[in-house]
C-alpha cells in the first residue's frame, strides 16, 4: 500500500511554518510509511496546484529532491481511471486533480492519501475499499 501525498500534504512539508501542526502530521505519516517500507508517491498533477513562482517553487522542488517520494506521472491508464471516477460521482473537471490523486492510488493497487480537505477525495474513492483518505 502506497502513501499518496496530495498538494496540501506536500505543501505542508515544503512550508512548515505556514501550518506547523499539519507539517508534523504529514511527517508522522512519512515516518510510518518508511517503517513499513511503503512507497511514497506524489501525483504529478498535484504540482500544478503548487507551482506558482515567486519563490514557492523552490521549496516544493527542495522537498521533492529529498528523495523520499517519487513523482508519478499521469499516463493514459491513470487518466482513464480518473475520468471514470468523475463520471461515477457526476463531477466535472473542477475535481480533475482530486480524481487523478485517487486514480493514482487505485493504479498503485491501493493506498492512503494524505490531504487537508478529504471530502471530495473520499467521495471519489467511495467504491474503492483499498483507497483510504486521511485528513492532516
Amino acid at each position: 500500500m502506497a502513501l499518496i501525498l496530495d498538494s496540501e500534504a506536500l505543501s505542508a512539508l515544503a512550508h512548515p511554518r505556514a501550518a506547523p501542526e499539519r507539517h508534523q502530521r504529514v511527517r508522522a505519516g512519512l515516518r510510518s510509511a518508511q517503517r513499513r517500507n511503503e512507497p511514497v508517491r506524489v501525483p504529478s498533477a498535484t504540482l500544478v496546484e503548487l507551482y506558482r513562482g515567486g519563490g514557492r517553487d523552490e521549496a516544493i522542488d527542495l522537498e521533492l529532491g529529498r528523495g523520499y517520494a517519487k513523482v508519478v506521472t499521469t499516463g493514459v491508464r491513470i487518466a482513464r481511471i480518473a475520468g471514470h471516477l468523475l463520471a461515477a460521482v457526476g463531477a466535472g473537471s473542477e475535481m480533475a486533480v482530486d480524481a487523478l490523486v485517487v486514480a493514482t492510488a487505485i493504479r498503485l493497487g491501493g493506498g492512503l492519501i494524505l490531504t487537508h480537505d478529504p471530502g471530495d477525495l473520499e467521495r471519489l474513492a467511495a467504491n474503492h475499499p483499498n483507497v483510504r483518505v486521511a485528513a492532516v
